[in-house]
């Protein structure tokens, strides 16, 4: 990071998930389907894009996420496949898209071949998925993949499987949150995150909030996390349709190292709404 600047706050639900990434010569390469979440001792780090359908099937529900992974699996040419992660050390900046650089850029064009071929023919034509083709330049930034990917066992430097332990942010977003005498608070809506400032490399992001909220519409369109979001009329009502959402250390919340069920707050916890930080 540049001497002197700060990290700055990266909700990474918001800002970085369903994201699209661009190459350095502003070619598209897919989406992020999912964030690469990896325990350090207490601490929680995003250390990866995660792309491709395998990721993707992560987060569609119940039978349909089965079965585009179990498609994925039949069509992919290696023998045990695994999701494809680009190190987060690799994105250079973030704004509307995740801008990655050369050797992840040449890396992604090379491993997507059968995603791309599946993100377009097959879950973009599935009722209800989201994350289907990006369009005629996407294809066309990608149109050798399917062949050059082909022989490929394992995925070409810098592209990387799952760290050992790794979690998709998808496990964290959407569970239930009880207070610490058992009354459910809402969902998880949210992952803040401190890492360099979004115009610079990026290391490790270390996760510090939870947000969650009993109304989650509203935080996925980014009315929870900021304050100056939208015209002033649909900021107030957004406001009081979101009053009771809330933000916590996330030392705070129990149950984080579990992929399923209830969260639980500690009894020192000390939830604010997130406007308030």
């Amino acid at each position: 990071m540049t001497a002197g600047r700060a990290a700055e706050a990266h909700d990474i639900v918001l800002r970085l998930l369903d994201h699209q990434i661009v190459g350095p010569d502003g070619a598209l390469l897919g989406n992020v389907d999912d964030l690469e979440v990896v325990a350090d001792g207490p601490d929680w780090y995003v250390t990866g894009l995660m792309v491709g359908p395998a990721a993707l099937s992560q987060r569609l529900p119940g039978l349909l996420g089965q079965w585009v992974h179990a498609v994925w699996r039949r069509l992919h040419p290696a023998e045990d496949p695994r999701p494809v992660v680009i190190p987060i050390v690799h994105v250079a900046r973030i704004d509307s898209a995740v801008h990655v650089n050369r050797a992840a850029a040449e890396a992604l064009s090379v491993t997507f071949g059968l995603e791309t071929w599946l993100r377009e023919y097959v879950v973009s034509r599935l009722p209800g998925a989201s994350g289907g083709g990006e369009g005629t330049e996407q294809s066309q930034g990608l149109v050798q993949a399917r062949r050059a990917g082909a022989g490929h066992d394992r995925p070409p430097v810098p592209a990387r499987p799952p760290l050992e332990g790794a979690r998709g942010v998808s496990t964290f977003i959407g569970r239930w949150v009880r207070s610490a005498d058992g009354v459910r608070a809402g969902r998880v809506s949210e992952l803040r995150c401190l890492g360099a400032p979004h115009d610079e490399r990026q290391e490790p992001m270390r996760v510090v909030l939870v947000l969650y909220t009993p109304h989650p519409a509203g935080s996925e369109l980014g009315y929870s996390v900021d304050r100056d979001q939208g015209p002033a009329l649909v900021r107030r009502l957004v406001r009081l349709w979101q009053r009771h959402d809330r933000v916590v250390g996330v030392e705070q919340v129990r149950g984080l190292d579990t992929v399923s069920g209830e969260l639980r707050l500690s009894g020192s916890a000390r939830p604010r709404h997130p406007h308030d930080l």
